[in-house]
């Protein structure tokens, strides 16, 4: 679910006669109120307006979409911010345009304590609601972002973009992400579906809309301020030396519908970094890669024994992925064993973060207990047991490691030998006739003197 983003804005002027003249008048009666003076849809409201359509249309307009956004009456940092927004004048769009049933929503209660902090009011894009923008001149091509900025610090809960003074680290990402967007916005990449006839394509870069990629920081101080506290951060806010992963377009779509990405009118290939994480352990105690190789092309070579998640003949490669992604994210053994038992015991609600009925089943055949399995992990990888089980933030200081080693992989390849490089978490995708280039220099590309400067890599044994 999105939330709004108030950089958003279009050259399309909306005033009171236009939603008078333009509009369809089924959407403006009886219950959407145009007012008789300015107190009623005044500028500021108006303005608000345009940022509620343009974010429509920007990430609604070919789906039911739910936007998520906070009723606090707090004033948004002008940061991110640039056309001085008002909760005031957002909750009065909001609300009338949902009073009117052009939009569907609701607020979320008043909390009381013990609430969870993150339950925020919606809004739900209609045919209603797009009807309106259209008719006021609003398309996917005429929005375009105001704010230049590519890092963004949000709140750890409610995911709101937060104000944040800049430091080292943030002024070398925000200069590497402007230089890699841009190269990005001379290319043509178009966005598809297997099922494109009926789910349309998207257009970005030089023939589409703009491509402005954010790396996203949360704010972790409240949570954990006693342990950030005790890191070396070389005067670096500890908020930018975690995560740090960039989202929206190609990273949204289905894994499967990204092998109809289409680079400057050709088809693409992708490569992953293989075992990632382990990896990076690996590069951190040892001063080299684990594998360079994938698993597939290690089955191909018959080496698949050595692949980092091959422990067991009888174990199926994706319940060990799972176990080590616990042992690297979740705090002890038996809290490991725990969160394990929920995926397979498929009691999250969202489908995709649990186990495939075949794997459970798999699993019960092998008959190994959680913690066999994790003896035998830490049998295989004894270099770097010393990283497991110490918990969330060990889990975002390697996914840090991650989105500086696979940005600096792209922008590197871009400045370098000039085609474009698109990422999603480990993964690399590029036009295809640059396959042999891409594999042969990615393990040697990925080095940053900043990065490794501020880089916490070396305190996840301390947590």
């Amino acid at each position: 679910m999105p939330y709004i983003d108030f950089s958003l804005t279009t050259d399309q002027e909306i005033t009171k006669e236009s939603l008078r003249e333009t509009v369809p008048r089924s959407l403006l009666s009886p219950d959407l109120k145009l007012g008789k003076d300015h107190r009623t849809w005044n500028k500021k409201q108006l303005r608000a307006l345009k940022v509620v359509l343009c974010n429509i249309i920007r990430y609604g307009e070919n789906r039911s979409c739910t936007f998520l956004y906070s009723r606090k009456k707090e004033s948004i940092p002008k940061s991110i911010n640039p056309f001085s927004i008002g909760y005031r004048s957002l909750f009065f769009v909001i609300d009338s345009l949902i009073q009117a049933r052009v939009l569907s929503g609701k607020k979320a209660k008043p909390r009381t304590k013990g609430d969870n902090p993150a339950l925020l009011s919606e809004f739900t894009v209609t045919p209603q609601v797009l009807q309106l923008a259209h008719s006021l001149g609003l398309s996917r091509k005429s929005i375009k972002s105001q704010s230049k900025q590519h890092v963004r610090l949000r709140e750890l809960i409610t995911k709101r973009v937060m104000d944040y003074e800049e430091n080292g680290y943030t002024r070398h990402t925000e200069t590497l992400m402007k230089d890699y967007c841009g190269f990005l916005n001379k290319q043509q990449i178009i966005l598809s579906t297997k099922n494109y006839e009926t789910d349309g394509v998207s257009y970005y870069g030089s023939f589409g809309e703009e491509i402005h990629l954010k790396r996203n920081y949360s704010n972790y101080q409240l949570r954990y301020h006693e342990v950030l506290k005790r890191f070396r951060n070389n005067g670096c806010d500890p908020n930018f030396l975690l995560g740090g992963r960039s989202g929206t377009l190609w990273h949204s779509a289905k894994r499967e519908d990204r092998l109809f990405i289409l680079i400057n009118g050709q088809e693409s290939r992708k490569v992953d970094f293989p075992c990632s994480h382990i990896n990076l352990c690996y590069r951190q105690e040892q001063n080299q890669w684990y594998q360079t190789a994938t698993y597939k092309e290690l089955v191909a070579q018959g080496r698949d024994h050595e692949d980092a998640y091959i422990v067991s003949p009888s174990l199926p490669r994706d319940i060990v992925k799972k176990m080590v992604e616990l042992m690297l994210n979740v705090k002890g053994r038996s809290a490991v064993s725990n969160v394990f038992n929920k995926w397979l015991k498929q009691k999250n609600s969202k489908k995709d973060r649990n186990a495939s009925s075949k794997l459970v089943r798999d699993y019960y055949q092998a008959g190994y207990s959680n913690i066999e399995i994790m003896d035998l992990i830490e049998r295989k990888h004894e270099s770097i047991k010393s990283y497991f089980y110490k918990g969330k933030l060990a889990g975002q200081i390697l996914q840090w490691e991650e989105a500086n080693l696979i940005h600096h992989i792209a922008h590197t390849l871009q400045e370098k030998f000039g085609f474009p490089v698109l990422t999603v978490y480990d993964e690399l995708i590029f036009e295809e006739q640059h396959l042999p280039l891409v594999k042969r220099l990615m393990f040697t590309l990925g080095d940053c003197e900043i990065c490794a400067h501020y880089s916490l890599m070396s305190q996840i044994k301390q947590l």
